[in-house]
Formats: structure tokens, sequence, C-alpha cells
């Protein structure tokens, strides 16, 4: 008799809150129905890197939101935002998409 190995589905997961999305900024919380929700990590990296340079930039707020549209799948809903010192850029990180969606500064 051979072994067989177990497997798992993803939702024997869905109570475990992930932090390696959004590079640790934030926690992400599964739900059954989808769209999961967001929460601070008290943990979160004081700089994450620049997608474009890899160099390294430091964060200067983090902040949940209720309301927000996420600019790369236009979905209305929790979310949060996050700026960086010295640069005008901000991100939003997006319990849909489960990416930080970069927006160009002023």
């Amino acid at each position: 008799m051979g072994s067989r190995a177990k497997c798992y589905h993803p939702t024997d997961f869905m109570d475990i809150p992930r932090t390696d999305l959004f590079h640790g900024l934030f926690e992400f919380l599964p739900s059954a129905h989808g769209r999961g929700t967001l929460t601070s990590n008290a943990a979160a990296p004081r700089a994450i890197p620049d997608p474009q340079t890899g160099r390294p930039l430091r964060v200067a707020s983090v902040e949940l939101s209720d309301r927000g549209v996420c600019p790369s799948c236009t979905q209305l809903g929790s979310g949060g935002y996050v700026s960086f010192v010295s640069d005008l850029r901000l991100a939003f990180a997006c319990p849909s998409c489960r990416k930080l969606v970069w927006i160009a500064g002023a």
C-alpha cells in the first residue's frame, strides 16, 4: 500500500491572517466570500522596495479606509493607503487584487 499525500484546499486556511502580501504593511484576513479585509500589522516594515528601482522607500504613513476605490480593479470597498518619505507616490493595498497598486504623485 503506497503512501498518499493529503490534499489541502485553500478554504482549510481561511482564518489564518497573511502578512506576505503588501510587503508586510498590512495583515490580510481571508474571507469565505472572496474579498478579504485588511488590518494594520504591528510588525510592519519601515521601508519597502520601489517597484521600479528596488531601492528602499521609507514609509511615512499607513492608513486603513472603509471606503476606497482600487485604481487597478475599480472595486469599491475597504483598503489601505501608504505614503512615503520624500516620494510623491501613494500605494493602495487592495483586498480584491491582493496587491499593492502604485498611484502617481502630483
